[in-house]
């Protein structure tokens, strides 16, 4: 089978499970809810910074998208596996790894995309002056937020995968977030500021993608590998899914 071939039955796949993913209710509403609710947040504060703002407004959000991933998303691959859905589709001519990166992109990349770049359109409608001031830390702020939520995607996608059960997956996936929250960002954070060891802070500014955009945007000094970990972190995450739903998993 040709490259090509492959390439558009992958986005097929993609296109037809991303159709299951945003079916309402679901994605829509949250979209529309996170998107209202950031356009009121920011209109009632005396915005000037681009980033602030928009972290005002995503912070929320970021957790909408993380819970939506985790229950739905990622959730959704065991779901699949246990209707026999993702057995049928396997069949489809279409390669192990191509079909992995087709689940991916409509289970993790896409949701994260239209969850975030919902309220970020509405604020920037709203409160266009700050936006179009700042485009390029307006856009960064959104990737930032985008990253670390593709970042979690991905996890809770290995997570389902090697479970293969909806229930189990949706609160091992919820476990694992707050377990990342609490481990890497608070205790982290305080174990290097009780011991003095500047590069636990370091690490657990890092271990959030958001933050390190709008200390370095709000003029803070950040060190050249901290935007970086998160990404690779994610990476990480979306090549170990990948590989095991090819390698390991049996529809």
């Amino acid at each position: 089978m040709t490259r090509p071939g492959m390439l558009k039955r992958a986005g097929i796949v993609a296109l037809v499970d991303l159709m299951d993913t945003l079916k309402p209710p679901g994605l829509d509403v949250l979209a529309i809810i996170v998107g209202s609710l950031a356009s009121v947040l920011v209109v009632i504060q005396p915005f000037t910074s681009a980033s602030y703002m928009l972290s005002y407004a995503l912070d929320p959000t970021l957790f909408a998208a993380t819970i939506f991933l985790a229950l739905r998303g990622a959730a959704g691959i065991t779901g699949m596996v246990e209707n026999g859905l993702l057995q049928l589709i396997a069949s489809y001519p279409i390669g192990r790894l191509h079909l992995a990166i087709a689940l991916y992109t409509s289970r993790v990349l896409v949701p994260s995309l239209a969850i975030l770049g919902a309220p970020t359109v509405a604020v920037a409608i709203v409160m266009m002056p700050v936006a179009l001031g700042s485009p390029l830390e307006y856009l960064a702020t959104f990737t930032a937020y985008t990253v670390q939520a593709v970042m979690y995607g991905s996890f809770f996608m290995l997570i389902a995968l090697a479970s293969r059960s909806p229930g189990t997956s949706g609160i091992l996936s919820v476990a694992f977030y707050f377990a990342y929250i609490v481990v890497a960002s608070t205790l982290l954070y305080l174990l290097g500021r009780v011991t003095g060891r500047e590069m636990l802070v370091e690490l657990a500014t890092a271990s959030y993608l958001p933050g390190v955009a709008i200390l370095h945007y709000g003029g803070g000094e950040i060190q050249a590998w901290q935007p970086l970990l998160v990404p690779l972190l994610a990476i990480s995450a979306a090549a170990a899914s990948i590989l095991y739903f090819t390698r390991r998993l049996e529809p």
